[in-house]
C-alpha cells in the first residue's frame, strides 16, 4: 500500500450528512478526506438529463418552508425556487366513497405520538382497529408505503410515532423545488473542498486504536484521528470494523432496512393534469403507494410519478418496458388519456444497494425506538451521521443537513478539547 495520508478526520460518504460534516470541519480549521464510494456526491439526490436535454432531479427533489436548512442552501447557492403547490383537487383511484380518505388518513396518522412509542403492532395492525372506513385504511396504507418505500404490514407503529416527534411540519411535503435541481445543492456544498473528496472509493474497513484510526479504502489507508460515518445504517454491513461493532450498536443497525422507490419524470406538450379545477396530485388507494404531483417548470410542463413499497418493489421484477407501460396507464388512470402520449420520459429505480440503502432512505422495520439514539451517540473515536438518526426531519435532506451539523459538533468538540 501506498504511504498514508495524515489527516484529523476521515468522512466515509459524500451525501448531504457527509458534505455538511466537511464544511463545518473546514470552517474550523480541521483537516479530512471525505471518500465516496459513488462516481458523484449527493447521496440520494441526483441529476439527469431528460430527452430535451433538460436537467432534472431523479432523487431527492422537494422541500418546504419549514426546511430551514435545505432553504438557507438554496438562496446561498442562488437557486430558483418553484412552487408545486396549486389550487384545485386532488383526485382519488380508484375514487372513493369518502369525500377526502387522504386528510382522514392524515389526521389518524398525526395523532401517533408519546404514548405510541412503545406500541409494537405493525401500521397495519394498528389502522384495523380504528374505527374509520375501508378507504380510510387503504389511504393510510398507501400513504405508509409511499411515504417509507416499504411495506405498512411490517412498518411499527412505534416509528410512525418517533417521526411525529422528530418532523414538525405545518406546510404541505412537496411545497417547492429548484430550477438548479436539489443536487445541484450538493454540488454547491462540495464545490469548497472538492480537492478533499475521493469518488469511487469505497471503504472495506475501519481499525479503531486508542488514539487513532486507519481507514482502508481501495489500495490506500488514511491515518486519522477520528473518523466519521456518514452513511446510512444498512451500510454499515460492508465496512469490517476492529474491533467489532458492540452487540447493541450492532442490533440497532440492523433494526433498519432499506426501502423501493421508483420515480418517473414525463413530459407533455401541455399540462393537462391541472385542468377541470384539478391541482396535478393523483393519490392511489390501490395499488397502494403510487402518486403523482406537477414537477412544471416554466414551459417545460411535467408530470413526476412516485411508486413506492410493496407496489414498487414488485414493478422492479418487471422490464422497462412494462414498467413505462404501468406507470402510464396509471397517469391515465388519474388525469386522462392525454397521459399515454408523453413527448420525454426518464425513470430512476431506487432499490437496496450496498451503500445507498435503496430510497428514500432506511426504515426501521421491527420495533426499535432507541436505534437511532444509540447510533447518533457513537463509538470511541467514531461517528455515525445520516438522515434516519437526524433528530430533525429524518428521511430528508433537511434531516442530513441536521444530521451532519450535529455529528461535526461532537468531533469539533473532541479534537479541540484533545
Amino acid at each position: 500500500m501506498s504511504d498514508p495520508f495524515d489527516v484529523d478526520v476521515v468522512i466515509i460518504g459524500a451525501g448531504f450528512s457527509g458534505l455538511t460534516v466537511a464544511t463545518e470541519l473546514r470552517r474550523d480549521g480541521i483537516s479530512f478526506v471525505l471518500l465516496e464510494a459513488r462516481d458523484r456526491v449527493g447521496g440520494k439526490t441526483e441529476a439527469r438529463h431528460d430527452g430535451l436535454g433538460r436537467l432534472v432531479d431523479t432523487g431527492g427533489q422537494f422541500a418546504n418552508d419549514d426546511m430551514t436548512e435545505v432553504l438557507a442552501l438554496a438562496r446561498d447557492a442562488g437557486a430558483t425556487r418553484v412552487d408545486a403547490v396549486h389550487p384545485g383537487r386532488a383526485v382519488t383511484v380508484p375514487p372513493s366513497p369518502d369525500s377526502d380518505p387522504w386528510a382522514v388518513a392524515d389526521t389518524l396518522l398525526a395523532t401517533l405520538g408519546a404514548d405510541d412509542l412503545h406500541d409494537e403492532r405493525s401500521v397495519s395492525q394498528w389502522v384495523d382497529t380504528e374505527t374509520t372506513t375501508a378507504s380510510v385504511r387503504e389511504a393510510v396504507r398507501s400513504m405508509v408505503n409511499g411515504g417509507t418505500c416499504n411495506d405498512s404490514r411490517i412498518i411499527p407503529v412505534s416509528y410512525l410515532a418517533q417521526l411525529n416527534q422528530r418532523t414538525v411540519t405545518t406546510n404541505e411535503e412537496l411545497q417547492c423545488w429548484f430550477a438548479e435541481t436539489m443536487h445541484g445543492l450538493a454540488l454547491h456544498l462540495a464545490a469548497p473542498f472538492a480537492h478533499h473528496i475521493r469518488l469511487e472509493c469505497p471503504v472495506r474497513s475501519v481499525h479503531v486504536h486508542d488514539a487513532s484510526v486507519d481507514v482502508v479504502a481501495l489500495d490506500q489507508v488514511w491515518h486519522a484521528r477520528e473518523v466519521v460515518v456518514a452513511a446510512p445504517p444498512t451500510a454499515y454491513a460492508s465496512i469490517r470494523f476492529t474491533p467489532g461493532l458492540p452487540d447493541d450498536f450492532s442490533t440497532a443497525a440492523a433494526a433498519f432496512a432499506p426501502g423501493t422507490v421508483l420515480k418517473y419524470l414525463v413530459g407533455y406538450s401541455a399540462p393537462f393534469w391541472l385542468l377541470d379545477g384539478r391541482n396535478g396530485v393523483g393519490q392511489f388507494l390501490d395499488p397502494p403507494g403510487v402518486y403523482f404531483a406537477d414537477a412544471s417548470l416554466l414551459d417545460s410542463p411535467t408530470l413526476v410519478g412516485f411508486v413506492g413499497g410493496t407496489t414498487a418493489a414488485e414493478w422492479a421484477r418487471h422490464t422497462e418496458a412494462q414498467r413505462r407501460d404501468a406507470i402510464l396507464h396509471h397517469a391515465a388512470a388519474a388525469f386522462g388519456d392525454d397521459a399515454l402520449r408523453p413527448l420525454t420520459f426518464l425513470e430512476r429505480l431506487w432499490g437496496p444497494d450496498e451503500w445507498g440503502g435503496g430510497g428514500y432512505s432506511n426504515v426501521l422495520t421491527t420495533h426499535a425506538p432507541h436505534a437511532a439514539d444509540t447510533l447518533a451517540a457513537g463509538l470511541h473515536l467514531v461517528t455515525f451521521a445520516s438522515t434516519e438518526l437526524s433528530a430533525s426531519f429524518p428521511g430528508y435532506v433537511e434531516g442530513a443537513i441536521h444530521a451532519g451539523r450535529a455529528a461535526a459538533r461532537q468531533v469539533v468538540q473532541r479534537l479541540g478539547s484533545a
